[in-house]
């Protein structure tokens, strides 16, 4: 596969999983698709879609590790977003707040900064309202 081929085909992928995880993307600048390295850090060059992927990927990943739960009052709903990302809402461990906080703050501090400084503009999805939170087989469920 020629290297420009796989180049928009990885944007492709880009911008369908940023549609598919609830949000997407634009830009008024190009950027050439990059990755994510895993620790949140983008190339100069990231794409919006790109940078707005890894925040969300980085925010995720700390609901992710807090929905266990042993009952439901352990559980609430939060808005999974930052600033350059809008994932509408997601259940979590109600003592994992800090956390949360503190992985949206660093988003906003490095992806969601890049993703403002280019140029970047977030398309907030629809979203429907909030499902009440529950603590199923041991997950904070709903929101």
């Amino acid at each position: 596969m020629s290297r420009r081929r796989a180049t928009s085909l990885s944007l492709a992928l880009s911008f369908a999983l940023a549609a598919a995880c609830g949000g997407s993307t634009s830009s008024t600048s190009g950027g050439a698709a990059s990755s994510d390295g895993g620790d949140g850090a983008v190339p100069p060059t990231a794409s919006c879609s790109d940078l707005a992927s890894a925040a969300q990927k980085n925010v995720s990943a700390v609901v992710d590790a807090h929905r266990a739960c042993t009952k439901e009052s352990d559980c609430t709903t939060i808005s999974l977003s930052a600033s350059c990302f809008d994932s509408c809402t997601r259940s979590i461990r109600k003592d994992a707040a800090a956390a949360f906080k503190s992985a949206q703050d660093q988003a906003d501090a490095m992806q969601c900064a890049q993703f403002k400084s280019q140029g970047c503009t977030v398309t907030i999805p629809p979203c429907e309202p909030p499902l009440s939170t529950s603590c199923t087989d041991g997950l904070c469920t709903g929101g």
